[in-house]
């Protein structure tokens, strides 16, 4: 059983290796699916070892301080260093509350810790896949993709006026980015649509941006109906003909959205654009947790092994 683990353990960091190293791998989200499936099954493991979760927290911890060192340029400024120190608290406070629940299945009786156990076991691979989460949304906003596609699909946000806000404008300079790089003949939709306090479709403001900026109105199409991630690609999909593409939005919403997408029966690689470093940490927390909420026939799976292993 201990071997188990390690050897589990050995897979995600070889995995994590091969994907860095191989830059010309386009990061996909099925990489974190088995990632994540490794994660439950390791947690499994560990609890009928004696392989401590302490050695798990301490490979995960290591991850986050090589992602520390390869952003190490946020240590420069005052916004930089306090999303260092949010993520850094949310992390060590997850590890906590982790700890205090295994130790209150240690002192509480059986049939009442079971409750306590289980959420025990989804916290511990909530922990392990962060940084993998981290690691990965970093990876997609350094690499441009490489995939034979004639479909870009650039994901609305929020404006106030006609204009593109900061945010919106990032997603739309990097599609940019790939109309002057490899993709000059694709189709490039914009999928935004009109809030209750959006003055015109976020979709509309993104066709200006892009007609402004030499991109020809013919390589663009517009779906100004949808009004959260899942209806962007729901709505998009009679545009996409060969159910493939390439997303662009910001990084931190981005395997969130390659996983939508992947649930929608979409083959969809990724491309990670700068978010306000303000709203960074938060915005992270969110999606991480949204993506999670993505996979729930493997939670329920996960619960009920789980389940039956601490009854029998």
């Amino acid at each position: 059983m201990f071997f188990v683990s390690l050897i589990i353990t050995s897979l995600i960091l070889c995995l994590l290796f091969i994907i860095t190293a191989k830059r010309k791998i386009n990061v996909r989200i099925e990489f974190f699916n088995v990632m994540f499936m490794l994660n439950m099954i390791l947690v499994t493991f560990i609890q009928f070892t004696q392989f401590h979760q302490w050695r798990q927290y301490s490979i995960a911890v290591l991850i986050m301080f090589y992602l520390l060192f390869l952003k190490r340029h946020h240590f420069k400024t005052n916004h930089g260093r306090r999303l260092i120190l949010s993520i850094a608290c949310h992390t060590f406070a997850l590890i906590g509350v982790s700890e205090g629940l295994s130790l209150l299945c240690e002192v509480t009786p059986w049939y009442l810790s079971i409750p306590f156990q289980l959420l025990h076991a989804i916290l511990l691979v909530f922990i392990l896949t962060w940084p993998i989460y981290l690691y990965l949304t970093y990876l997609l906003s350094i690499r441009l993709p490489k995939f034979q596609t004639d479909t870009i699909l650039v994901l609305g946000a929020g404006i106030y006026s006609e204009d593109v806000t900061p945010m919106l404008k990032a997603r739309l300079d990097g599609a940019l980015m790939l109309y002057h790089k490899h993709y000059r003949n694709a189709q490039y939709i914009v999928s935004g649509g009109q809030g209750p306090d959006e003055p015109i479709p976020e979709a509309l403001a993104m066709y200006r941006y892009l007609k402004h900026h030499n991109v020809s109105s013919d390589a663009i199409i517009m779906e100004v109906q949808s009004t959260n991630t899942i209806e962007n690609f729901r709505l998009s999909t009679p545009y996409i003909p060969q159910k493939q593409g390439i997303c662009v939005t910001s990084e931190f919403h981005l395997l969130r959205a390659l996983r939508i997408a992947q649930r929608e029966r979409l083959t969809f690689v990724g491309f990670g654009t700068p978010s306000p470093i303000t709203l960074r940490a938060k915005a992270l927390i969110r999606d991480y947790c949204g993506l999670m909420l993505h996979y729930p026939v493997l939670w329920c799976t996960y619960l009920s092994v789980q389940t039956i292993l601490t009854l029998f």
